[in-house]
């Protein structure tokens, strides 16, 4: 381990290069009020992350064992539990109340007609906001209040509003109760033995519970929305980064296995001349064939009712394809959902799966393991640098306290298909450049 010395003079010597860039850019040096380091080359990206690596290791050394441990305790309450932690609450409090509407955006305003647009008393806006401020979320002088670049993006972005609102209604409940529902129920198979089902309704589903709440569902489709900007998680690294052109032929067929409103084989229909899809889903109506379809892509791609924990009724295909499909589920339903494949195996038919992939072993590195937002937004499209093995294993632990779904590494899909049945053979995992996602191809060896 370096010494606190050395670590000091490499995020020194980091923090020169990115203050250098801004200058040269024009740039203002960095501030809470705004953000000056989006869109940076990937020297001076890489240059930022080893200044936050070495800070946040120099920081943790600093702080001396039981340091490091309450600080962890208390880092995870702030992102699991709006109750315990005031970090959490304070936030949630202020989002729940859409408190950063009543500030101006580039004006400032006082605690108590803040309380009067929100109808809260003076008293909880004060303490939610000054405590909120300790985190810089907005900022306060001479009694008046305005915004920080972060509040501000609490009044600008809906989408970022409903996220905070799923993690703190979804998210953080079912983590705290995953240790009961494990000690419950030992084997963590099943979608209704979750930590959500205890914190929520027990007995029951994630989705079938939210399903009775229709402004909470909204808000989980709006924050999937929200992630899903980030372009490390963009379909078209799907397209791209397969060679599909091996299959661009009259007469191949890909069904897209639980494949939602088709956009996957929309996109890849798009990117070939001869591909015919077929996209399954067990809540597709008897009209969704009638979804919005360029003429190029009429007659290409068809709709079909299937619950894919029933055999699939189409034996001809040459290509099964899932994307986030198995990871929603724990391994003994993922291996029911590819034995119902197996009736409709031919030798060489191939199964393609698109999902996270974790590496075997742990990330240390605190930009291995969080996503870093990268602002301003709409400017920019990519909300989230996310392409590392550590936010997927944060992901692992949300699906286990949602669904009892996991994350896999390589080995461990390679044991889920082998569960299914020996001819299931894994060819390649590989993950395209920039991409969250690795592409799994499986062959049917008869």
């Amino acid at each position: 381990m370096a010494s606190l010395t050395a670590l000091a003079e490499e995020a020194l010597a980091q923090a020169k290069k990115l203050d250098a860039y801004c200058l040269s850019e024009g740039r203002s040096l960095t501030s809470f009020d705004s953000d000056t380091l989006n869109d940076l080359p990937p020297d001076i990206s890489a240059a930022r992350d080893v200044l936050i690596n070495s800070s946040h290791t120099m920081k943790r050394l600093a702080l001396r064992p039981l340091g490091l441990l309450t600080e962890i305790i208390r880092f995870s309450l702030t992102y699991v539990t709006h109750f315990q932690s005031a970090d959490a609450l304070s936030l949630t409090a202020v989002n729940a109340y859409s408190l950063a509407d009543h500030v101006p955006l580039h004006g400032s305003t006082t605690l108590s007609e803040i309380a009067d647009g929100s109808g809260l008393s003076v008293q909880l806006v004060e303490r939610f906001m000054r405590h909120a401020m300790g985190n810089h979320i907005f900022t306060e002088e001479n009694g008046m209040v305005r915004h920080t670049a972060s509040s501000r993006l609490l009044a600008t972005l809906p989408d970022l509003k409903a996220t905070v609102s799923m993690t703190s209604a979804e998210t953080w409940p079912a983590v705290l109760k995953v240790i009961d529902a494990i000690n419950a129920f030992p084997e963590c198979d099943e979608p209704n033995e979750t930590g959500y089902s205890l914190a929520h309704e027990p007995g029951v589903t994630m989705f079938a519970h939210m399903a009775k709440h229709p402004e909470r569902m909204d808000n989980f489709g709006k924050a999937m929305g929200f992630y899903s900007k980030n372009d490390a998680w963009n379909v078209r690294h799907l397209v791209t980064g397969y060679a599909w052109s091996q299959f661009d032929r009259p007469g191949i067929v890909l069904v897209d296995v639980g494949g939602g409103q088709g956009s996957v084989s929309k996109a890849l229909a798009s990117a070939t001349k001869h591909i015919k899809f077929i996209v399954q889903d067990e809540q597709i109506s008897s009209n969704s064939d009638s979804l919005a379809l360029s003429d190029g892509l009429q007659g290409r791609i068809e709709f079909m009712k299937h619950d894919f924990f029933t055999e699939q009724p189409i034996k001809s295909a040459q290509i099964y394809f899932f994307r986030w499909i198995l990871h929603d589920w724990s391994d003994k339903h993922a291996v029911r959902i590819l034995k119902n494949l197996v009736p409709a195996m031919r030798d060489g038919t191939k199964v393609i799966s698109f999902e996270n992939i974790l590496k075997d072993g742990p990330e240390t590195k605190w930009t291995e393991r969080h996503a870093r937002f990268a602002f301003p937004f709409p400017q920019r499209a990519n909300l989230l640098d996310i392409e590392t093995d550590g936010i997927r294993r944060n992901g692992d632990l949300v699906m286990l306290a949602h669904f009892n779904g996991r994350e896999r590494t390589p080995e461990a899909f390679r044991d889920l298909f082998g569960q299914a049945d020996a001819r299931f053979v894994i060819e390649s995992i590989r993950r395209p450049e920039g991409c969250a996602m690795a592409i799994i191809e499986v062959i049917w060896k008869a």
